[in-house]
């Protein structure tokens, strides 16, 4: 209040000194100072933060960025480029082979059991990479992958290095391609050093050998003209779990059944179990009861 009373007092004495047409100049003037300051106020809803910079850009400036900058400068996100949906095939062209080892065990069924993954052997404390920039979700003893580093390039995609000897990133990490992430070895269920390979889209298990030509350490050239890593399968039909003969859908129900037992002998989960047959951990399983697996 006390301001507008001064405010008041202010247009009447330019006015008696000033005469009309300059106390109307002067008001004009003012309230164009005051609108300019006003006009600098910004929304910090449509600003985003990026790693490296100093201060936030704009959507428009970030837009630009994004078609700009190479891919080695952007950087990862819980959707990879900031929420934005990339086809896969964006990604899976600039991968690299984790390493540059022999394949020793493809990927598919064997012995009654699911090889998720391609062996490479290795010997150890040989460097292991990322193939992608991404987010570090496991770094871990795991199980029979024994030391084990898990990354979400986006977009669904996941990569899996197990067997380490060594960590060389911590869950939570973001990392760049060609990154060491570890050093191979023989951890968990493995009879010789080597790097069991895994990729994943949406959660499910895929050749890797459909993407990476791991003999000449490139990636396939089929893997240009894509827009899903089920797109490589064999006329868009061969499920996704599968590389050579056929894998079951489903598993019947035998007496010591667990869903832990299951899901370890189908190299699944449980949570997996669980959603697809609408059960929960704790649920009994009965003899002869059929369970959805993919």
């Amino acid at each position: 209040m006390n301001l507008i009373v001064l405010f008041v007092k202010l247009m009447i004495l330019c006015f008696t000194r000033m005469g009309i047409l300059k106390t109307l100049a002067f008001l004009f003037y003012y309230l164009l100072l005051v609108t300019g300051l006003r006009a600098q106020y910004i929304n910090v809803d449509s600003l985003v933060h990026l790693p490296g910079q100093d201060s936030p850009v704009s959507i428009s400036e970030f837009i630009s960025l994004m078609d700009e900058l190479p891919v080695n400068d952007l950087f990862a996100g819980q959707e990879f480029f900031y929420g934005q949906h990339i086809p896969a095939v964006n990604l899976l062209k600039h991968f690299i082979v984790p390493s540059n080892g022999k394949v020793i065990s493809r990927y598919g069924w064997r012995s009654g059991r699911m090889h998720t993954g391609t062996d490479l052997k290795m010997e150890k404390g040989d460097t292991v990479y990322a193939v992608f920039q991404g987010i570090v979700t496991r770094s871990k003893y795991y199980y029979g992958y024994g030391n084990l580093v898990e990354i979400d390039h986006g977009n669904n995609i996941e990569t899996s290095y197990a067997h380490l000897s060594a960590f060389l990133v911590e869950p939570g990490d973001v990392v760049r391609r060609m990154q060491p992430i570890g050093l191979a070895g023989s951890t968990g269920r493995a009879s010789t050093n080597h790097l069991h390979f895994e990729i994943k889209e949406a959660g499910k298990h895929f050749n890797p050998e459909l993407v990476f030509d791991f003999e000449e350490g490139v990636i396939k050239d089929e893997v240009y003209a894509i827009q899903g890593l089920a797109d490589l399968l064999p006329d868009n039909k061969q499920p996704v779990y599968s590389y050579e003969g056929t894998s079951p859908h489903s598993y019947i129900v035998t007496a010591g059944d667990s869903l832990w037992k299951i899901s370890r002998k189908f190299k699944t989960s449980v949570k997996t179990l669980c959603l697809l047959n609408e059960l929960n951990e704790n649920s009994v399983l009965n003899v002869g009861m059929v369970l959805k697996l993919f």
